[in-house]
């Protein structure tokens, strides 16, 4: 399946994740550069849980993050660490600090992850 498709979204929306406290909101992804062109993806969290995600730009999203395709694509990759690129200026943040502060940690934990991501192996970059 190609990443960011809406086949790989239901997949990912599908897998376990590790819960992130108890974040509630939507979370909105604006990725440049994609195969596809520009691509949105929007995250919706319920009790620190990904509840659902698809494509498009979700209204009334509480944390906008923007980034390149391969940038988004080393991230799902777990080959870059997405404080150190907010820090570079590749990853842009704007929207609910606190909320960005509750997901960092768990977004790097899994950087951390030694078994990879069943995704991966399913996934054509």
């Amino acid at each position: 399946m190609q990443f960011l498709s809406e086949q790989f979204l239901a997949a990912w929306v599908a897998a376990e994740h590790p819960a992130c406290s108890n974040v509630s909101g939507l979370v909105v992804a604006k990725i440049d550069g994609a195969p596809q062109g520009k691509v949105a993806v929007s995250v919706e969290f319920s009790d620190g849980v990904v509840a659902n995600a698809y494509l498009g730009s979700g209204r009334g999203r509480d944390l906008e993050l923007t980034m390149p395709y391969e940038l988004a694509s080393q991230l799902f990759c777990r080959q870059a660490d997405p404080a150190a690129e907010y820090m570079k200026g590749r990853l842009k943040m704007s929207g609910d600090m606190s909320m960005w502060l509750e997901l960092l940690p768990v977004w790097q934990a899994r950087m951390k992850d030694l078994e990879p991501s069943p995704l991966l192996e399913q996934t054509t970059i």
